[in-house]
């Protein structure tokens, strides 16, 4: 199972595109598990820091961050989420 955590900011004027794309792109993949971030939150201020997310979105793939800010293409988000299922 990989892990594909998406950090997220109430206030991001990019993060709901960010998770639609995310959300569209992962239900491909049955061995991809989508967890949600919210850095407006004590946990998802931890977690981030514990990551070192210094701007949203921020997609990690198994504890590893891939892709920080926006644009990125859905064929970037493919292109990490199957290098990590190999």
């Amino acid at each position: 199972m990989v892990k594909l955590e998406v950090f997220l900011s109430p206030v991001c004027p990019y993060c709901s595109q960010v998770r639609e794309l995310v959300s569209r792109v992962a239900s491909r993949y049955p061995d991809v598990e989508v967890v949600d971030v919210d850095t407006y939150t004590d946990e998802g201020i931890e977690r981030g820091m514990s990551m070192m997310v210094r701007a949203v979105p921020t997609i990690a793939i198994d504890d590893e961050i891939k892709l920080v800010g926006w644009p990125f293409t859905e064929g970037d988000l493919v292109e990490h989420i199957e290098a990590a299922l190999r």
